[in-house]
């Protein structure tokens, strides 16, 4: 019995020695790139991670593991490095590819996340980043740089964001006798600013949800028992969808398009003493 003990500790005293050996270099390779970064681009924020992670997830596709990382954001794009091999960039977000950002919880103590849509090399992504408070509270402040209005005025909506699917829909039209014809299968995907169509994860059309009106859940009388179908206007134009669970599909569209046109929330601060001004902005 001993012997099984001794063994046990000594694997664990080894295991101990890799794991510092491995942050070590995880700080060294830190330091130098931030310094290389600094030194070269003068990013508008940078900071290096070695006890929180990134994650990219693609959209009806893969999803990358944790790692620790360096997040850059400069004039013309976020990058992130990971920490955990040489420092390749593993993303490069630039201002046209973000379609949305934001925290799914207030700020607390600890480690808080963040996640951004970002549509590139035509495939929809969902990257999460995870810091402490305060270097969130950096990070936000930099994005807000490099995104447009409407995403720092959807960033600053109220609390839950909608995500939802992907969920496997059939394009729909109808007849004159009222019967429905099904196309080739899809994906949709809905986020806080887009309804987004995809194919095999290709991005097939991305629907800005401020333009979506008229909403509803519909039966198929011309065939009960099959999923229902979700229309909804966009312009002059009339988009149906068959999806299972249509009902609450119509729902959480009709929810997130309501929310593009609720205004922002104010964040009002107290004032410490007479003459002292605060932005309406819980980032500052």
């Amino acid at each position: 019995m001993s012997g099984v003990v001794i063994v046990s500790l000594l694997g664990l005293s080894a295991w101990g020695v890799v794991a510092g050996v491995r942050a070590d270099r995880r700080n060294r390779r830190a330091r130098s790139l931030i310094d290389r970064l600094r030194n070269e681009r003068q990013p508008l924020y940078c900071v290096a991670s070695s006890a929180t992670w990134f994650q990219v997830e693609t959209v009806s596709g893969s999803r990358s593991p944790r790692r620790p990382f360096v997040v850059e954001v400069c004039e013309d794009c976020l990058t992130l490095y990971p920490l955990d091999r040489e420092a390749a960039p593993e993303v490069v977000v630039r201002p046209e590819n973000l379609r949305w950002f934001g925290r799914p919880r207030k700020y607390h103590p600890g480690t808080n996340e963040i996640w951004l849509d970002v549509e590139i090399d035509g495939e929809w992504r969902l990257i999460k980043v995870r810091l402490t408070e305060t270097h969130m509270r950096g990070l936000v402040r930099a994005l807000k740089e490099i995104a447009s209005e409407e995403q720092i005025s959807a960033y600053r909506r109220r609390r839950p964001y909608i995500h939802f699917g992907p969920v496997p829909a059939h394009p729909a039209t109808q007849d004159m006798l009222g019967a429905w014809t099904l196309s080739e299968p899809l994906a949709l995907y809905l986020t806080p600013l887009h309804l987004v169509l995809l194919r095999e994860r290709q991005v097939m059309r991305t629907l800005p949800l401020d333009q979506i009106q008229n909403i509803a859940a519909i039966d198929r009388l011309d065939a009960p028992g099959e999923p229902g179908l979700v229309r909804f206007q966009m312009g002059e134009e009339t988009l149906a969808f068959s999806v299972d669970k249509h009902q609450r599909f119509a729902t959480l569209l009709g929810e997130a398009a309501r929310r593009t046109l609720e205004d922002p929330v104010e964040w009002q601060r107290k004032k410490k003493k007479p003459g002292d001004v605060y932005g309406e902005d819980e980032d500052e």
